[in-house]
């Protein structure tokens, strides 16, 4: 039996159409067909089919249809199929396997299409999203809609059809299909003028089909309805696109060399494994480069117009590498076994991806996937752990008789590889002994539970809960994620709290100013990782509540991983708003919710209203987020954080902004202009990435302020590290000179401080200091949000010293246009990993250090010892060649350093060899400070 909803509402059996009896029988059929598998009580029905006035007999109308929709269900010619409908409090509940429904279907095609996108295999999307958009025959229960039904739901799966179509057109302008999507796109943009995505794709293919004039004549039509509508401008993007198409912009055609590739039906989804579709891109030089071109969703941040192309080649990494070994039965057959594998590969690809990691093959029958490769982030660990545990609730608690119902071994293992970028391919060849040892795990542990090394286990401690006892040594159990992250100042409370006086005057400030101006007020706080601005916000909120007196300091975090960003962020902060505890029930929630909104507005509509709501954010959602009237719960949270600010000053804290979706942004950002005249003051914390995913974020806005948390001072972090390793001689070797190394080395963030103090306190520090796993987690962690091009500049600069110019880093890199390296040094500056210097260059040119050892030590521990005694080497002989030209011994103390880690890496003195000359201005003198550069060695 199927069921379908896209269109008019259709049950059919054995290809004939079930008849379904009377309006009511297809409209409750129809409401809990949108609610499949979820309990939908009888109140909201009643409310669904008689919004306006609910007739005494209601009820029972309604059980005569369940009654009715039973029979039908009942004469299903697929026992083993068969849907039930359902009784269970506080209603009822549809069980219907997702397969059957055709809204269902919708939603898994357009995922794998998404999926597929971002992967860069365009064919395969395209393939997903037009199979996903054929399944509609109309607009949802359109036989229902006829008769005056108008659901919430129905407008947001309308607008989930038109987000896919959007991503359908996408794929398909980027394949050069634009003559093909033109007939589609006119009359849905006729049907949508206020969509600027829709009215970008429509001018964009209008362009390229050489309709330049109905092109601009769709933007001004946009731009008119947005204007007179809503009182809104078109969006930068949108501007920007009307302004290239009237200067004939050579960036809105299609490369020469861009091929249409035709349609083929769809594959199996374990063949479905092949490279993204490549193109050649001009370089400064004249070349062409063979590079993969991937389409991606979001729009990332694009390269620093330098012109300089770098393709990645080989870098060492701290990575989590997961190993799934699942166990088949003696004497299966081997293409059961074959089969098996791949339906758990397809599941392990689909969580490991989710969370942000790479599947990177397979050894026998072992999964292999890395976190941390291509981009590392501060919490690989703890993603790792996370998708490994997913994995082992999706496919271990199956059916044992499914196909992926066997028993799994997994083990996770935290170490460093070198991972190799091969040209043209997405998935880099990852080597190090950390993989066998994952492998070798799963030979020593038991099958079921979730098994890590110690040193995942540190790492990913704050977010994963462990077991207290080790069944195998140095191997530790991963029992579940933690509910609330033990995060910042959670794992450091007995550290003190130094050096931000004038940051928590001004925070007081804001907050007191809101006071006495009954005006709600948007304060951004940026700082890098680690910085403390977690601290700093507890610190406040702790200060709030033992000031005494009304006012109160709410808290939510957004979160490190996972899906539905928004709702899990407002879940928090609406539990915390209503005062809703972990170990509540769903009626103990619901009862405070009612309880609160009727002492605030009124137990009249309003306060239904406000319940309706925020129900979703109980955190006993009734129905998935993307099926959620968003609108109506933003509008229900901030009408709660108005009447709480009302009732008493109110600030309200959100953690971690850089992490959150457009939604989320969104909501936080019409904080500040969109609640009355109420003391409402909305922190948020941040990284500076932030401001580069949304580029003026609040800028020139009213209500709004933006502070920065600068470093510690040099006498904060040494006070810092005195109270951790009691500098009175409790820790031996902690001289005055180390002391004045590791805060040299520090660099003013706090948590380095602390995690060097742990270190250090354990015994595990070296005499060279370098730095514990967590520190350089998070150093990576910001080093791989630069661009390619930014961050290969900033290797070389590691290698060449403290100090470098762009003539110096150009001559290392084996670059040939110095200006482009020159504005990648710029940009460097521009997000705080270099700093300007004077008199540091030769012949004036500008120099540059770096902001923080340990980002320059960071950098260059990431390259390969090959890489790393090339570079030497052409650093010494660019040195070479400036000390001839000036016939002296030009920098000499710089020039025999090279030449020790050339001789060290290679086993022999450097030989003379000849290097193209760079023009550089006239050399007249240097300053070179290299201070540090004889603790770090090479490995052997």
């Amino acid at each position: 039996m199927q069921f379908s909803v896209l269109g008019s509402l259709e049950v059919v059996d054995r290809g004939a159409v079930a008849p379904l009896k009377g309006t009511k029988q297809r409209a409750v059929l129809g409401y809990l067909l949108l609610h499949a598998n979820e309990v939908v009580a009888t109140s909201r029905l009643l409310k669904a089919l008689w919004p306006d006035d609910v007739p005494s007999t209601a009820r029972k109308m309604v059980q005569n249809a369940v009654s009715g929709l039973r029979t039908v269900l009942a004469s299903n010619s697929d026992p083993s199929h068969s849907p039930m409908l359902l009784t269970h409090a506080p209603g009822y509940v549809l069980r219907v396997e997702p397969d059957r429904i055709d809204l269902s279907r919708f939603e898994a095609l357009a995922q794998a299409g998404r999926v597929a996108l971002t992967e860069g295999r365009s064919d395969q999307a395209a393939q997903a999203l037009r199979e996903a958009l054929a399944l509609w025959r109309g607009p949802v229960l359109a036989d229902l809609v006829e008769t005056g039904v108008h659901w919430p739901e129905l407008t947001k799966l309308h607008d989930m059809r038109v987000s896919v179509m959007e991503d359908y057109f996408d794929v398909e302008l980027a394949r050069g299909r634009h003559p093909d999507v033109l007939g589609e796109l006119e009359p849905l943009f006729e049907a949508e003028p206020h969509r600027e995505r829709l009215c970008r794709q429509l001018m964009t293919a209008l362009y390229r089909c050489g309709r330049h004039v109905d092109a601009l004549q769709v933007y001004r039509r946009t731009r008119t309805a947005l204007v007179d509508g809503l009182g809104l401008e078109p969006g930068r993007e949108l501007q920007e696109l009307e302004r290239a198409i009237l200067d004939h912009d050579a960036a809105l055609q299609l490369p020469s060399n861009a091929s249409v590739t035709p349609l083929l039906p769809p594959e199996p989804a374990v063949a479905r494994q092949i490279a993204p579709p490549r193109v050649l891109v001009s370089c400064p030089t004249g070349e062409q480069i063979d590079r993969p071109t991937v389409v991606t969703l979001r729009q990332e941040r694009p390269e620093p117009r330098s012109g300089l192309v770098v393709e990645p080649a080989a870098e060492r990494k701290l990575v989590s590498v997961v190993a799934i070994a699942p166990r088949q039965p003696t004497g299966k057959d081997p293409e059961d076994v074959d089969q098996t594998f791949l339906d758990i590969s397809v599941a392990v690809r689909a969580e490991v991806e989710r969370a942000g990691g790479t599947v990177i093959g397979a050894v026998a029958s072992v999964l292999l996937a890395v976190f941390g490769v291509p981009r590392a982030r501060e919490d690989d660990a703890a993603r790792a752990v996370r998708a490994a545990l997913t994995i082992r609730d999706r496919l271990v608690g199956q059916d044992p008789t499914s196909p992926t119902g066997g028993e799994l071994r997994i083990a996770i293992a935290t170490g460093e590889v070198l991972a190799k970028f091969q040209p043209g391919e997405s998935t880099p060849m990852v080597a190090g002994a950390v993989v066998d040892s994952c492998v070798l795990m799963t030979t020593v542990v038991r099958c079921g539970p979730v098994w890590v090394c110690d040193t995942t286990r540190q790492a990913s401690a704050p977010l994963i809960v462990y077991s207290t006892t080790s069944e195998v040594p140095a191997v530790w159990k991963a029992e579940a994620v933690r509910e609330k992250p033990v995060v910042g100042v959670g794992r450091h409370n007995s550290v003190p709290f130094l050096d931000r006086e004038r940051d928590m005057d001004l925070l007081r400030a804001t907050f007191g100013q809101v006071r006495r101006r009954q005006r709600p007020q948007l304060l951004t706080v940026l700082g890098e990782a680690g910085i403390g601005k977690t601290r700093l916000v507890s610190e406040f909120s702790d200060a709030t509540d033992s000031a005494g007196g009304d006012a109160r300091v709410i808290t939510a975090r957004v979160p490190h991983f996972g899906d539905d960003i928004t709702s899990r962020t407002l879940t928090e902060l609406a539990r915390a708003c209503v005062g809703i505890a972990h170990s509540d029930s769903a009626t103990v929630a619901e009862t405070k919710l009612t309880r609160l909104a009727h002492r605030l507005v009124g137990t009249g509509e309003a306060g239904e209203r406000m319940v309706s709501g925020l129900l979703p954010l109980t955190g006993f959602p009734t129905r998935p987020w993307h099926l959620v009237d968003s609108e109506e719960t933003f509008s229900a949270l901030r009408r709660l954080l108005e009447e709480l600010a009302a009732d008493g000053p109110l600030a309200t804290v959100i953690e971690d902004l850089h992490r959150a979706d457009d939604e989320l942004l969104e909501f936080v950002a019409g904080l500040s202009d969109g609640v009355g005249p109420v003391p409402l003051l909305v922190v948020a914390t941040a990284r500076p990435e932030l401001l580069e995913q949304r580029q003026g974020w609040h800028g020139g806005a009213r209500n709004v302020t933006t502070m920065t948390l600068d470093p510690l001072s040099d006498d904060a972090v040494g006070e810092l590290l005195d109270s951790m390793l009691d500098a009175g001689g409790a820790h031996d070797g902690w001289s005055p000179q180390r002391r004045q190394a590791l805060v040299a080395r520090v660099g003013g963030n706090p948590l380095f401080a602390i995690e060097y103090a742990r270190m250090i306190r354990v015994g595990r520090s070296r005499d060279d200091l370098l730095p514990p796993n967590q520190v350089r987690g998070v150093v990576a962690a910001r080093l791989d949000t630069l661009s390619t091009a930014e961050k290969a500049v900033l290797q070389d600069a590691a290698v060449f010293g403290e100090t470098v110019t762009a003539t110096a880093v150009a001559a290392i890199g084996g670059y040939d246009d110095v200006e482009s390296v020159a504005q990648c040094l710029e940009q460097l500056e521009r997000r705080d990993v270099l700093r300007r210097v004077r008199n540091g260059g030769i012949g004036g040119e500008q120099a540059y250090v770096f902001c923080q050892v340990l980002v320059r030590e960071t950098a260059y521990a990431q390259l390969p010892r090959v890489a790393r005694a090339e570079k030497h080497r052409r650093a010494a002989s660019w040195l070479d060649e400036l000390a001839a030209a000036e016939h002296g011994d030009y920098g000499a103390e710089l020039r025999e350093l090279h030449h020790q880690h050339v001789t060290a890496a290679l086993g022999k003195p450097l030989t003379p060899v000849t290097v193209p000359s760079i023009a550089s201005p006239a050399i007249t003198t240097v300053t070179e400070q290299f201070s540090g550069w004889d603790r770090i060695r090479i490995p052997s």
